[in-house]
C-alpha cells in the first residue's frame, strides 16, 4: 500500500467534495461538539466542587438540578421550551452522527468504485445499515479508553483517593484491553456499512483484518494523530467558548449598555462554535475517506495460504492488482 498516495487521494477527495462536508461532517460535528462543551463543563465544575479542591456540601450536579428546578417553578414556560430543545438535541446527538457516518462512507466508497454517488445515494444507502451500526456503537462507546477515562475521575471525584489507588491497576489493565478492541474492531464499521455485515461477524472479519495487515500500523498511527488533532482543535474552542462566555460576563457587570455587550459575546461564542464544527467536519470525512481508501484496498487482497505455491502466489497477486485496476483509476 502507497501511504503517500492513499493520504493525498483522500485529501483530494475531501476538497473537492464540499457536500459531504456540509451535509455529513458539519452537523455531526456540530452535535458532539456543542454536547462535548457542556460534558466537559461538568466535569470541571463537578471536580472544582469536590474533596479535592474545595469539598463543598453539595455536588455540582446536586446544585444543576437545584438552580433547574428553581427556574423551571419561577418560568414554567420557558422552563418547557429548554426541556423540549434538549430533548430534541439528545436525539439527534444519538442519532445523527451514526447515520451521517454510514451516508459518508457509502458515498465515498461509491465514488471510489466508479458508482453514481453524492449526499443523496450516500444517504439512502446509509440508512441501510443504520441500527446495526447504532448497536455497535452503543456496544464499543461503553468500554471505549475515554469511557474508561471518565469512570475513573467518577472513582476519584466521589469515593475518595485510597479507593482510587486500590482500583487505579485494574483501571489500567482495563484501559490496555479497551485500546487494544479499538485497534482490532477498526475495520467493523466498514464491514457493516459496505459489506452489511453483522455486529459479530464485522468484528470478527475486522479483527482478522488488522492482524494480517500488521503493516498498516503506520496508517493506524497516522489516522490517530489526525483524530487527536480534530481532538485539540475542538478542546481549544471548549475552553475558549466558555472563557469569552466568563471573561465577557465579568466585563459587563462594569458596564451600564449590558445588552449590547451580551449581544457581542453571545456572536463570538457562537462563532467559535461554528468554527470548531466546520473544522472537525473536514477533519472526520478525511478520516472516513482514508479508512474507507484502506479497507477497500485491504480487502481487495487474497489471502495467502500456507499451501499455495510461488506460483500460485504470483497468479492471485497478479488477478489481485487486475481486479482493482478499475478502482484505482475511478
Amino acid at each position: 500500500m502507497n501511504y503517500k498516495q492513499t493520504i493525498a487521494d483522500s485529501w483530494k477527495f475531501t476538497q473537492e467534495n464540499k457536500k459531504l462536508i456540509y451535509w455529513f461532517g458539519f452537523l455531526p460535528s456540530f452535535l458532539t461538539t456543542s454536547v462535548g462543551i457542556g460534558y466537559l463543563g461538568y466535569q470541571f465544575f463537578a471536580f472544582k466542587k469536590s474533596y479535592l479542591f474545595d469539598n463543598s456540601d453539595t455536588s455540582f450536579l446536586h446544585d444543576v438540578f437545584r438552580f433547574a428546578w428553581d427556574f423551571f417553578n419561577n418560568h414554567s414556560s420557558i422552563g418547557i421550551l429548554f426541556v423540549v430543545i434538549a430533548i430534541v438535541v439528545g436525539i439527534l446527538w444519538f442519532l445523527v452522527p451514526t447515520l451521517f457516518k454510514a451516508s459518508a462512507i457509502q458515498a465515498i466508497a461509491r465514488a471510489k468504485n466508479g458508482q453514481p454517488s453524492g449526499p443523496g445515494i450516500g444517504l439512502k444507502y446509509g440508512i441501510m445499515s443504520f441500527l446495526p451500526l447504532l448497536e455497535f456503537h452503543a456496544i464499543v462507546k461503553t468500554f471505549a479508553p475515554f469511557s474508561i477515562i471518565i469512570e475513573m475521575g467518577f472513582v476519584l471525584r466521589n469515593l475518595g483517593v485510597t479507593i482510587f489507588d486500590m482500583l487505579l491497576p485494574v483501571f489500567i489493565l482495563i484501559l490496555i484491553f479497551s485500546v487494544i478492541f479499538v485497534l482490532l474492531f477498526t475495520y467493523s464499521d466498514l464491514f457493516i456499512i459496505i459489506d452489511h455485515e453483522n455486529i459479530m461477524s464485522a468484528m470478527k472479519k475486522s479483527a482478522k483484518l488488522v492482524i494480517l495487515s500488521w503493516q498498516q500500523t503506520f496508517l493506524i498511527t497516522l489516522l490517530m494523530i489526525i483524530i487527536g488533532v480534530r481532538i485539540v482543535i475542538q478542546a481549544i474552542f471548549v475552553f475558549l467558548i466558555p472563557a469569552i462566555i466568563l471573561i465577557g460576563g465579568a466585563f459587563i457587570a462594569t458596564l451600564t449598555v449590558k445588552s449590547f455587550f451580551i449581544v457581542i459575546v453571545g456572536i463570538l461564542a457562537v462563532a467559535g462554535l461554528v468554527i470548531a464544527a466546520y473544522l472537525g467536519g473536514i477533519v472526520d470525512i478525511f478520516s472516513y475517506t482514508v479508512w474507507t481508501y484502506t479497507f477497500l484496498d485491504l480487502t481487495s487482497q487474497k489471502e495467502i495460504s500456507a499451501r499455495d505455491t510461488c506460483a500460485e502466489i504470483k497468479v492471485q497477486l497478479e488477478d489481485s492488482s487486475a481486479g482493482s485496476l478499475p478502482s484505482a483509476e475511478a
